[in-house]
């Protein structure tokens, strides 16, 4: 068993170099935290012939595999769902083939074809960037054999998963393109994709082409040195100048139009699809997520309950933006983790105030010390008063 030991920052040059190593079967991280007294945590990368397949806090087994996906596949979540699921693994028990319980739940259409390839993808970015640059630690990696005969899916090459972030912005190094063997129209090409200094997220967008593919091309072009990707560091420091992001997500398309019209101060990114949601919520970080509760698949409370699972988005505001304004509806969405609740119709005056009232009322939770268990707080309730009349709605 080969043991590796790296420092904050060196894990993705030590997967490129020993690669080669890694077969098939787990490598085994141990993360150190900033506080030596707290020990290490341990991590594992699941291995498939030499293409990293799986992230988790443990090997790949059909319990964690459903987990991880649950969280970027809503549909997963649903009462029903995990219902239907339990019974496919209660028949199952006897094999406990994970890809035969993969088959099963795909055929009764609670994976649709790609979902599977693109949760287990952005799984393994989300942790990627949660480890890749700030912790040291050490890794062993143990050969096994079994992972052959439970791999969903055939894995992900490296470099692609070596580049920091699909947010990183390449700058070419004009001087060593200069000196590189590049036709014409390969130097077309670097310079239309670079030229506007956009994420790889947006030249992902922008080229309609796989988020994979276009991580791969540009893990390429860097590992010869004809570009840079600015690195976690530069982008923090982008960001801080950077508009506050706001994630809307309603159905109706006119709904998301007066949401990006009310809210233009603020960057607003909109979707009517609730699946959209979870990958959407990792890839930028929203500050703040508004949410209507009737949409089609799963509706806002359930989605709701979904977000506020995740370790990530606990103390994310959620607003519920919504024409159901019953004392069961608000009681139904406040036990969902939301924290503000806005019944349509709603003026720009009033929609303005409830976003800055919840993101001001975030940041001072950011900032407040941490208070004894017992200390008496009385922090303002979103769900005192009520609502505006229509009248007074339709004057301002």
């Amino acid at each position: 068993m080969s043991h590796f030991v790296f420092a904050a920052g060196e894990l993705a040059p030590l997967l490129r170099q020993q690669g080669r190593q890694f077969s098939t079967g787990y490598l085994h991280l141990h993360l150190k935290g900033g506080d030596p007294a707290e020990g290490t945590e341990p991590w594992v990368l699941t291995y498939y012939y030499g293409r990293l397949l799986f992230s988790a806090d443990q090997p790949l087994n059909p319990q964690i595999l459903l987990k991880r996906l649950s969280r970027f596949i809503p549909r997963l979540n649903l009462e029903w769902s995990q219902r239907a699921i339990r019974v496919l693994q209660e028949r199952l028990i006897k094999d406990n083939s994970l890809p035969e319980l993969l088959e099963a739940i795909a055929q009764l259409g609670l994976i649709k074809p790609g979902e599977l390839e693109d949760a287990l993808w952005l799984n393994l970015l989300t942790d990627f960037d949660r480890y890749l640059f700030e912790r040291a630690g050490t890794c062993s990696f143990e050969v096994q054999e079994r992972v052959a005969q439970e791999a969903p899916i055939g894995g992900f090459e490296l470099e692609p998963l070596a580049v920091p972030t699909m947010l990183a912005v390449p700058v070419v190094n004009w001087d060593r393109v200069n000196r590189y063997r590049l036709t014409d129209e390969q130097r077309q090409k670097l310079h239309a994709l670079t030229k506007d200094g956009q994420s790889l997220e947006a030249i992902a967008k922008k080229l309609c082409r796989d988020r994979l593919e276009v991580a791969g091309l540009f893990a390429a072009w860097a590992k010869k040195g004809l570009v840079s990707l600015q690195t976690p560091p530069e982008l923090l420091q982008a960001k801080r100048h950077a508009p506050t992001t706001l994630l809307a997500v309603d159905d109706s398309v006119v709904m998301q139009e007066i949401l990006r019209q009310y809210l233009s101060k603020y960057h607003v990114i909109t979707t009517g699809n609730p699946a959209e949601v979870l990958p959407l919520l990792f890839q930028h970080r929203p500050h703040l997520l508004l949410m209507d509760i009737a949409m089609p698949g799963i509706d806002g409370i359930e989605l709701c309950r979904i977000v506020r699972s995740l370790e990530e988005f606990k103390s994310l505001p959620i607003l519920m933006v919504t024409s159901r304004d019953s004392l069961l509806d608000r009681i139904r969405g406040k036990w969902s983790g939301a924290t503000g609740y806005l019944t349509k119709p709603f003026s720009e005056s009033q929609l303005v105030a409830e976003v800055e009232r919840l993101l001001a009322q975030a940041q001072q939770q950011e900032h407040t010390p941490y208070s004894p268990r017992g200390a008496k707080t009385n922090p303002p309730s979103p769900w005192r008063g009520s609502p505006a009349p229509l009248g007074d709605q339709a004057k301002a």
